[in-house]
């Protein structure tokens, strides 16, 4: 299937532009109301990956920032954080606690047969992609070479055995490499959970506990990365969407396509940054995304099914790893944390693309954009941003009135956290009892 790519950017551009800002909210209001009915269609849409079943050019020129920051964007945004928000809050409950503790009896019969769970699967998925000759990774990375063959028949093959998982994480690293010198950088880029999953088997090598726990993260930061990064082409390139939207409408419900498909934009991001998150959110996600792979193989066939398998396997272990609680991962900072992802994901993603197909000048504002937007999630985190803006309150202050700071107004010098005040007396202090007698005798 070809798309007019003009065509359709114009006639994206003209659906996000005509309508005045008052039907916008009305639409997007609605959808407050249906969002849990519309979830699993929306994520079934964002689930499928648009290059497996719609001709895309990687170089296409994406719409423009200010054309997707849209009144109906910021709805969307404004929902995601809250609802992300509310489940951190829940995580902190007795109610979350407990809920945690039983998914963790539940699970651990999955988390202790992680590693033969993911060997078996991703010898399966090498197998497949020898048997058909002409795929390097993906369904739309395509290659052909007895070499390539090799490649992925040995996988399977030095996935047996402990000693050789090494090799098995070379073949993958070499495959993917061959993806990027056929396809580029900055496509592949849609792909670095194979990286993940490469580091995990050469790190299962190891006899260090350490080092074994750390390939858990590994597999979790790359299927993150892979299901994030692809949910930028909902906001940048709904001109790719539209027509599967088109060809299943009853995934739409008759809702307006470009609302549609930001919705499911938002839906894709928020499920896969939760994946960052602290484990019972993560957890969440993980399954829910899983589900959502899985049922969205109904609509799209054996392809997305085969093409998915590694990472519905993935998303199975990352639910069953109880994982390591975050400590900066605060409820508070949930929401301004995600939010300034998002939009620093929008302006990266531009930046990135201008820069590899473009000119380099024009990359240089959405990339600094981009840079400060992760500074401001990186103060947050490290707890930096509270000093500063304690900082500048100060500042304000002396500016303001033109004096010095009242200490009174120092967190650090409020009564309860001054030192009791010791008094050293010349005199031994006289027990209670001994005063009453020495009154007692005048």
């Amino acid at each position: 299937m070809s798309i007019n790519h003009t065509a359709a950017r114009e006639q994206i551009l003209a659906m996000l532009g005509a309508r005045s800002a008052g039907p916008k909210v009305a639409t997007a209001l609605i959808w407050l109301s249906c969002l849990v009915i519309n979830a699993i269609p929306l994520a079934a849409t964002a689930s499928a990956h648009v290059k497996w079943f719609v001709t895309c050019e990687a170089s296409d020129e994406p719409l423009p920032v200010q054309a997707v920051l849209t009144t109906t964007f910021w709805v969307f945004t404004a929902l995601f954080v809250t609802v992300f928000y509310i489940g951190c809050k829940f995580e902190r409950t007795k109610l979350g606690v407990s809920f945690s503790a039983l998914l963790d009896r539940l699970s651990e019969p999955l988390y202790t047969r992680a590693d033969c769970l993911l060997r078996s699967t991703a010898a399966i998925s090498f197998a497949l992609l020898w048997a058909d000759g002409e795929v390097i990774l993906t369904p739309e990375l395509k290659g052909n070479g007895v070499w390539l063959s090799a490649i992925q028949l040995l996988i399977p093959i030095y996935l047996f055995g402990r000693a050789t998982l090494p090799a098995a994480a070379a073949g993958i690293v070499v495959l993917y490499g061959y993806g990027v010198a056929t396809y580029g950088l900055f496509h592949m880029l849609d792909y670095p959970v194979f990286l993940g999953l490469a580091a995990y088997f050469a790190l299962s090598a190891s006899q260090n506990a350490k080092w074994n726990s750390l390939r858990f993260d590994f597999l979790r930061w790359s299927v993150a990365f892979s299901l994030l990064w692809p949910s930028m082409e909902k906001f940048l390139y709904p001109g790719w969407i539209a027509p599967i939207a088109a060809t299943h409408p009853e995934l739409t419900m008759g809702i307006d396509v470009a609302t549609f498909i930001t919705a499911a934009g938002v839906v894709e991001f928020g499920l896969s940054f939760a994946l960052l998150w602290t484990p019972l959110v993560r957890r969440f996600a993980a399954l829910g995304l899983a589900l959502l792979l899985f049922g969205a193989t109904f609509d799209f066939g054996k392809i997305d099914g085969i093409g998915h398998l590694m990472i519905i396997v993935i998303l199975l272990v990352v639910f069953a790893d109880p994982g390591r609680k975050q400590l900066n991962c605060r409820p508070a900072l949930a929401p301004i944390v995600s939010g300034a992802t998002l939009l620093a994901v929008i302006f990266l993603y531009t930046g990135a693309h201008t820069l590899y197909y473009g000119a380099s000048s024009t990359a240089v504002v959405p990339l600094v954009t981009a840079a400060a937007l992760l500074m401001v999630v990186v103060l947050y985190l490290q707890g930096i941003a509270h000093c500063i803006l304690r900082m500048i309150a100060r500042l304000s202050w002396v500016l303001t009135i033109g004096g010095q700071w009242d200490r009174r107004y120092d967190v650090r010098n409020t009564p309860a956290r001054r030192r009791p005040q010791r008094y050293v007396t010349s005199q031994p202090v006289p027990r209670p009892r001994r005063v009453a007698a020495m009154r007692a005798n005048g």
